[in-house]
């Protein structure tokens, strides 16, 4: 695909590796090479950001965000901040959403910035990207209806977060922390300080899935990560983030992101 040169004011390069519009949103895939920075500046429009490659840091109204290969990022238009990629640059698809679909879309206006970890995103960006690379005629409808679908994830999750204090904020950091091992209800109801039925019924309900498939996606994250930016067998990366075998992490990952780990470990290295 044609690499067009796309600014000459950044330090660094970068290049225009695909584009589409669809409808009020327009899709891109670029690659930032060579030690790419900015300084303080802003965009009018929000985006979600697809990492496909690479990584770097950005501080965002006074937050740090540390972008890596396959995570997916929402951010807020109008948020003054600045951004370095690592040395190798990063590779990302962005889907630029203007203010007016921010508008529409109503829940999604009160959210800054949001890291979309453990949520379905990775497979509607994997959709959207999909759609990018090999379109047809139905690739725009079909790109615009999953960013419809990414808008509420970002609400979904940041909506949790807000739930997240006290001892479900606890309990959270557990899931994330504890990642070696399995974990039983016990353990994270002493850690809570509630009965074990009080915390599978309330983490449920708060969180939208239990406590148990919440540490699932958080290893499935883990391994997502891997994956991208790592050389690692994908045997290896299973048993290294509690998988039986390649098999199970294969069953799991497709199961939720629509993808096997294969596939997407040769979508993201393009």
């Amino acid at each position: 695909m044609k690499l067009d040169r796309i600014s000459s004011d950044l330090s660094g390069e970068a290049h225009l590796l695909a584009s589409m519009d669809v409808g009020p949103v327009r899709v891109t895939h670029k690659a930032y090479w060579n030690g790419f920075a900015q300084s303080w500046h802003e965009h009018e429009s929000a985006s979600i950001d697809f990492v496909l490659q690479g990584g770097g840091v950005g501080t965002y109204g006074g937050r740090e965000v540390r972008s890596s290969a396959g995570r997916v990022e929402f951010f807020r238009g109008s948020l003054k901040h600045d951004f370095r990629s690592d040395a190798q640059g990063i590779r990302t698809m962005h889907v630029v959403i203007p203010e007016s679909v921010i508008g529409e879309h109503g829940a999604v206006r009160d959210v800054a910035v949001e890291e979309l970890l453990h949520s379905r995103a990775i497979g509607l960006s994997m959709k959207v990207l999909g759609e990018l690379t090999d379109p047809d005629r139905s690739s725009a409808l079909v790109m615009e209806s999953m960013v419809w679908a990414l808008l509420d994830e970002v609400c979904a999750f940041s909506s949790g977060r807000a739930r997240r204090a006290g001892w479900m904020g606890r309990v959270r950091d557990c899931l994330h922390d504890v990642t070696d091992r399995s974990i039983e209800l016990g353990e994270l109801a002493e850690i809570a300080g509630v009965s074990r039925g009080h915390l599978a019924r309330s983490f449920g309900a708060q969180m939208g899935m239990s406590a148990g498939e919440y540490h699932r996606r958080v290893r499935l994250a883990q391994s997502a990560e891997a994956l991208s930016s790592s050389r690692k067998s994908i045997s290896t990366i299973a048993r290294e983030n509690g998988f039986a075998d390649q098999a199970h992490l294969t069953r799991v990952f497709a199961d939720v992101h629509g993808i096997t780990p294969a596939r997407f470990r040769a979508a993201l290295s393009g």
